[in-house]
């Protein structure tokens, strides 16, 4: 039992240019791996990936994105060890079903977290911090940004993604019960294409989010909010 092989992966991400190389036991680079995904790169079945995998993550995170979690549990078709020439070091692919065709997320390796701590990284909801550190340090798709958790090393605020760092320019919204915060004051967690993002800030209750689908600010729940960015290409 193989599950998804190279072509099968290939035809899941047809975002993926670069040429890639599936990671087992016997490949060099399997010494870049965790100890935890070493029964992952020698197993030839499928199911005991997928169960390997998903030991992995903390239930506290999980509990915030139900809907993801439902996918993962019910929808995921396997688990690959995964080269991209795009990351330095290979990754943990999740081939989940997504109507007729398949989603695949980059979970990356803990051990890239580093020493160094994103900005206003204490926004983010102990669960997610957790995650970060010990499960996968990024877990996306396509482009290392969209529809989960981009690398603590690639994070930024929204001024410093917008391209000016120093912006003291402050959100405007219909929100009448908080202040809005200021672009450098929020952190970027993810997005969607050039106009939709979900923010967090030190300046905001805990547990909530601000997202931006543009042009409009809202103040959410965190993880309803971070469910919802991860699902979206489970519904195209």
């Amino acid at each position: 039992m193989t599950g998804i092989d190279h072509d099968a992966l290939a035809a899941a991400m047809p975002w993926e240019t670069a040429p890639f190389a599936l990671v087992d036991a016997r490949d060099e680079t399997s010494a870049q791996l965790p100890q935890s995904w070493w029964p992952i790169s020698e197993s030839d079945d499928p199911e005991e990936r997928k169960h390997t995998a998903l030991a992995l993550w903390n239930i506290e995170f999980l509990d915030l994105i139900p809907r993801f979690a439902h996918a993962l549990h019910n929808g995921l078709i396997d688990v690959r060890i995964v080269k991209h020439q795009w990351i330095e070091i290979p990754s943990l692919d999740y081939i989940i079903a997504a109507g007729n065709s398949y989603g695949v997320w980059i979970g990356e390796n803990p051990a890239t977290f580093g020493d160094q701590i994103p900005p206003l990284f204490e926004s983010l909801p102990q669960p997610v911090q957790v995650y970060l550190r010990q499960v996968h340090a990024g877990f996306t798709t396509w482009d290392r940004e969209s529809c989960g958790l981009p690398p603590p090393s690639l994070m930024k605020t929204l001024a410093s993604h917008w391209g000016d760092p120093d912006d003291e320019s402050m959100v405007e919204w219909y929100e009448d019960t908080y202040d809005p915060p200021a672009f450098r004051r929020l952190l970027r967690v993810t997005g969607r294409g050039p106009h939709a993002d979900l923010l967090v800030s030190p300046d905001l209750p805990a547990g909530t989010a601000v997202t931006y689908f543009e042009p409009d600010f809202e103040l959410k729940q965190f993880g309803e909010s971070l469910d919802l960015f991860m699902t979206m290409p489970l519904e195209e």
